[in-house]
């Protein structure tokens, strides 16, 4: 994080402990937060939550390779997304509310 707000936004994170003349902080919480929140998505703080590194634009680039050669880019990263526990047994649930249901149209009981 404090790599990320020196490259993209040229701050020095010590400015959170720094006071100006007039005894306001140099550095604020929410500046930091707002700063973070639109980082890049090549920057340490994305990389570290989670993210690949690349840019929308570098998907493109890779997803027109694949269509015009014919095979996957090398590069492209996979996806491993996990989902979480709580929204498994929410979809399981989902999926056997819709198989009882269909069973209701198909055996008539609902119309």
């Amino acid at each position: 994080m404090e790599s990320d707000l020196s490259r993209y936004h040229n701050i020095d994170y010590r400015d959170r402990w720094r006071f100006d003349a007039d005894s306001v902080r140099r550095l604020t919480l929410r500046m930091i937060q707002v700063r973070l929140k639109y980082l890049p998505p090549d920057s340490a703080t994305a990389i570290a939550e989670g993210g690949d590194g690349w840019t929308r634009n570098e998907y493109i680039g890779a997803h027109i390779y694949g269509a015009t050669a014919g095979e996957k880019h090398p590069w492209l990263p996979e996806h491993k997304k996990q989902i979480a526990p709580e929204m498994q047994r929410a979809r399981k649930a989902a999926l056997a509310r819709k198989r009882a249901r269909d069973q209701a149209i198909a055996e008539g009981i609902i119309t």
